[in-house]
């Protein structure tokens, strides 16, 4: 079998990449065929088809498979393609922080994060930023974990707040631990459950609906585990959201249960939006903490925002606030 010949430490400059290769591959992972993929630039098929030809050629190795129109990527088109997306990203980053500094501001970061740390954490350190560093502009979005971590790897977010994925990718990240995050079964106010005597029990919980985390979720995982553990079958009615307002739209029309990290339902029960289930159910999941590409040279004002969340995160866990104990109402 024929030996593959590695790329040299100069191979970015032997291929002479070029913006134009950077964008055509950005556009192929938009789009399944080179002609499509050409519009979206402004490209003939036949200038798109030498670009990505040149590419090929340098490298050795076919960066995509034709199946007839189509171009399927392969695990080489792969690397290039994220690695190029990145670079791309990172120029629009560079123009963003220049016209941040010629506006008289510092620049802007984006901070992805659980449902559970929003409440506290996140919340008192974009207050102490917002004080000490009113020139520093912040995007905040909600999700899952495994949501968060698909835009971090993108680039579509500086900083994770959430737990690691499982696999080898999680090495790519910088990561500083938080602590686990507890986690409450929750319903309206009136359901029927809050008539029987507490704790409540796991049996007297499986025939009503509930809206869980989409599969593969944690929390949603424990609680089936949990299932499973009884011998009891899993709940027949289930809605995957991982949208926090639909769970809470959604729990105040039906008998539905959910599952929820205590910090949140801490919050909504406190405005009596939902009562917490006191149950002899645990649902304590992994630890949570935040997360940093390694490959990324981050910018000051990101660094900034990290320093403050540390300190905000320092308080917390000595004080215990972090546990959420969940409220008794």
């Amino acid at each position: 079998m024929q030996e593959k010949q590695l790329l040299p430490p100069s191979w970015f400059v032997d291929i002479r990449l070029k913006f134009r290769h950077l964008q055509l591959l950005q556009a192929l992972s938009r789009h399944n065929t080179l002609q499509s993929a050409a519009e979206s630039l402004g490209l003939a098929q036949p200038a798109a088809s030498r670009l990505l030809g040149d590419l090929e050629d340098v490298i050795g190795i076919p960066l995509f498979q034709r199946e007839g129109r189509r171009l399927v990527i392969n695990a080489y088109g792969s690397v290039l393609t994220r690695h190029a997306n990145n670079l791309l990203d990172e120029l629009d980053r560079t123009r963003d922080e220049f016209n941040a500094l010629l506006s008289g501001g510092a620049g802007t970061v984006s901070i992805g994060a659980i449902d559970g740390p929003v409440v506290d954490l996140l919340t008192t350190a974009v207050l102490n930023i917002q004080r000490d560093n009113p020139d520093i502009s912040l995007e905040i979005r909600t999700g899952s974990s495994v949501g968060l971590f698909h835009d971090l790897m993108n680039g579509d977010i500086d900083i994770m707040i959430g737990r690691a994925p499982e696999d080898a990718r999680s090495m790519a990240c910088h990561y500083t631990p938080i602590g686990e995050e507890p986690m409450v079964i929750a319903a309206r106010q009136d359901h029927p459950l809050f008539r029987k005597t507490a704790p409540v029990r796991l049996e007297d919980m499986a025939p009503f609906p509930w809206v869980l985390q989409r599969k593969g979720g944690k929390s949603r995982s424990k609680l089936e585990s949990l299932f499973q553990d009884r011998n009891l079958p899993l709940p027949k009615d289930i809605i995957g959201s991982d949208s926090l307002l639909m769970t809470l739209a959604y729990l105040e029309r039906t008998d539905a249960l959910t599952v929820l990290s205590a910090a949140v339902a801490n919050q909504q029960a406190k405005y009596r939006q939902i009562q917490i289930v006191s149950s002899d159910v645990n649902i304590a999941i992994s630890s949570y903490g935040i997360l940093m590409l390694k490959s990324r040279n981050q910018s000051r004002p990101t660094m900034k925002v990290l320093d403050e969340l540390k300190k905000t995160l320092r308080p917390a866990q000595k004080t215990g606030r972090l546990a959420g104990r969940p409220v008794r109402s």
